[in-house]
């Protein structure tokens, strides 16, 4: 965001925004030079200072021979003040908003769709900062890498974390990390996740570059299949742990494509697969 449409944010006009930023530029300095600095019309810049003036983010100075000098406020001071503007107005709307919130009817489990890898990533967040008691996940990177610090700091607040992650080699505490195969590899693309949070809520989706889509819900139904899939998916790689992870993978990537009836695994698999037998 450049730096003009940014002032604006802070409740500024376009021509005040230019005005403030000539006049931060310039230091003190007449009404014609910061119209010349900021490309503001000589017809309207005596406007625009008035208008600033009035906000208190410039300061005028009429010198001995009546012309007037224009300062600004303090870069400073200009940014602690609209910070503190802004920390209130987030506060009333942030208090505002949540007894609106609370007064609506009591809804039905409902499904809402997350667009936008921005957007998605903000909700993880506040899901996982809001969480009580117990945090499941199943994730790719670089979404998890990217939310690891929000699960620490709710780890450290004693909320238990547990799930498995892909394509991580060193994941937190009762975290597992899948294991790595031919079939797993061909999946990268697909960075699906899901988080769920406290048995109530939940977002599952995936974290692909092109148009990323998540899907929040409070639906029961739809917490109970997806922990109880991670939990699966957790308990597999367990006992795989404990065996032959290559011929366990032999047997449990084909019998895969015969329970869902379609090809899954790429062509590459089993010409490895095939050139390893012979080797036997």
């Amino acid at each position: 965001m450049e730096l003009l449409e940014t002032l604006q944010t802070f409740g500024l006009t376009q021509y005040e925004a230019k005005a403030y930023k000539a006049l931060v530029e310039s230091g003190t300095t007449s009404a014609y030079q910061i119209s010349k600095l900021s490309g503001i019309p000589r017809g309207r810049i005596y406007d625009i200072l008035q208008g600033l003036d009035e906000k208190g983010i410039v300061m005028v100075e009429e010198t001995e021979d009546g012309t007037k000098q224009y300062s600004p406020l303090p870069v400073e001071v200009f940014l602690e003040r609209q910070k503190k503007q802004w920390e209130k107005s987030y506060e009333h709307a942030s208090s505002q908003l949540k007894l609106l919130e609370q007064q609506q009817p009591e809804a039905d489990d409902y499904i809402s769709t997350i667009k936008g890898r921005t957007g998605i990533l903000s909700y993880c967040r506040t899901l996982i900062n809001n969480a009580e008691k117990q945090i499941v996940l199943s994730m790719w990177n670089p979404i998890y890498t990217e939310l690891l610090p929000d699960l620490l700091n709710r780890k450290q607040n004693g909320c238990h974390i547990q799930g498995i992650v892909f394509d991580v080699d060193n994941p937190i505490d009762s975290v597992y990390s899948h294991r790595k195969n031919e079939y797993m590899s061909e999946l990268s693309n697909n960075r699906w996740f899901i988080l769920s949070v406290d048995n109530r809520e939940l977002l599952y989706g995936h974290d692909q570059d092109h148009n990323p889509k998540a899907f929040y819900t409070n639906d029961s139904v739809h917490l109970f299949l997806l922990e109880d899939y991670i939990w699966h998916d957790v308990l597999v790689n367990r006992l795989i742990e404990t065996g032959n992870q290559q011929q366990l993978d032999h047997w449990i990537l084909p019998e895969m494509e015969r329970f869902f009836h379609k090809k899954m695994l790429p062509e590459v698999f089993w010409e490895k697969r095939n050139m390893s037998g012979r080797k036997e």
